[in-house]
Order: structure tokens, then sequence, then C-alpha cells
């Protein structure tokens, strides 16, 4: 018998109809699919396409009304130079009292209150009266002695060494000067201002006349 060499034939994959089927459904999804996202991204790029079935409505605003323009304001001319300045009205002083009635001024001897100066003094007392002494007020002595300047106060109330009363003392040397008008004394208010007329008085070179009395009294 010959020997004869024998060969396996592969066997032929029979035909599978739903495979295929399956295969070309798949296929067309996936194109649709393509197709869809490209539709969208057509749509999502250009809103206003023909693609787009609700293209989105564009509402075209109204004119506003528009406000006038304003006018500028015109600013106020300012002054050129330097104002001048404007005078002031000084006030007045309101004379309300005069010298008391009576012998005024008069002198007397300084040792009646101060023995132990002797006649090494020279000073200008008083008071001032409104229905009785008054405190507080000034009595000013200005002018000059024996050729020094006098620019000296005395406060009512102030001397009490002269006793009971509301008395002032401006001292004026040390030893008594004779002057004949050349000091004169002025009563002022608290605040300074003149409230009698300016009264000269003469002083002696007497030890027996080195205190000049002068008071004032409150005019009617």
């Amino acid at each position: 018998m010959d020997e004869f060499d024998f060969k396996e034939t592969p066997e032929k994959t029979p035909f599978r109809l739903g495979a295929a089927l399956l295969n070309c459904a798949t296929l067309f999804l996936t194109l649709g699919a393509l197709a869809l996202i490209g539709f969208y991204a057509a749509i999502f790029l250009n809103p206003f396409s023909e693609l787009n079935p609700l293209p989105p409505v564009v509402v075209v605003p109204t004119a506003l009304p528009t406000e006038p323009p304003t006018q500028p304001t015109t600013q106020p001319e300012e002054p050129t130079g330097t104002p001048e300045p404007t005078a002031t009205a000084t006030p007045q002083p309101v004379i309300s009292y005069d010298l008391q009635a009576g012998d005024n001024p008069s002198r007397m001897n300084s040792t009646i209150f101060y023995p132990e100066l002797g006649c090494n003094f020279m000073a200008v007392t008083g008071q001032v009266f409104d229905n009785g002494p008054v405190a507080g007020l000034q009595v000013h002595i200005t002018g000059s002695l024996n050729g020094e300047p006098i620019d000296k106060i005395g406060l009512t109330g102030a001397a009490t060494q002269y006793g009971f009363g509301q008395y002032y003392e401006v001292q004026l040397s040390s030893q008594p000067i004779a002057s004949e008008n050349t000091l004169q004394a002025t009563l002022l208010n608290a605040e300074g201002q003149p409230i009698s007329a300016a009264h000269s008085f003469s002083t002696a070179a007497s030890c027996e006349e080195n205190l000049i009395m002068i008071n004032f009294s409150k005019l009617p």
C-alpha cells in the first residue's frame, strides 16, 4: 500500500448575519453621534446660524433721553488790590464821676498814718463815693514831678492802713516836692476805662502837706 501524506484543511467560519448587522448599527451610531456633536458645535460657535432652530432674540434698546448740557457756573470776580481797612469807632468813655465837692484836693501831714517815716514820704490818697465808699475802682496819677514822669495806679479798697473805708494810695516820692498842676488824677473803672475827667493838682515841699487827699463822687 502506498504511503500518502494527509493534510488537514481548515474549517471555514460560517457567515453570521447577526454580527454583521450589529457592526453596521455600531458604525451608524458612531457616525450619528459625531454628526450630532458637529451640529451642536456649529450652533455653539455661531448661535445665529440657520442650523439653530431657536436662535437668540436680540433686543434693541430704545434711545435714552439725553440731558441738556449744563451751563458752566460763573465765578464771582474777586476784587483786585488790597481792601482798605474799615475805620472802627473808638468807644467814648462815660464820665460818671467827678471830684467830690468841698475842699478837694486837700493836703495834710502823712505822719498821722506813717509816724515812722517822718518827712520821707509823699503820696496821694482818698476814696470814691456812690451812696457809700466804692471798692475796686482805679485812680490813675499821671504827669511829671520834678522833671520825672509819673504814671501810677492805686486801687480803692487796697489801702487798709487808712482805717475804715475804701481808700486808695499812690506814692509819689520819698520826700515832699513842690509842683504846680503838673500831675493829673483820673478815675478808671475795673476795665481800665476812664469814668471821670483828668483833674490837675499841685504839691508842696512841706512836711506838713506831703499827703494829698483827692476824693471822687458819683454824678447825680
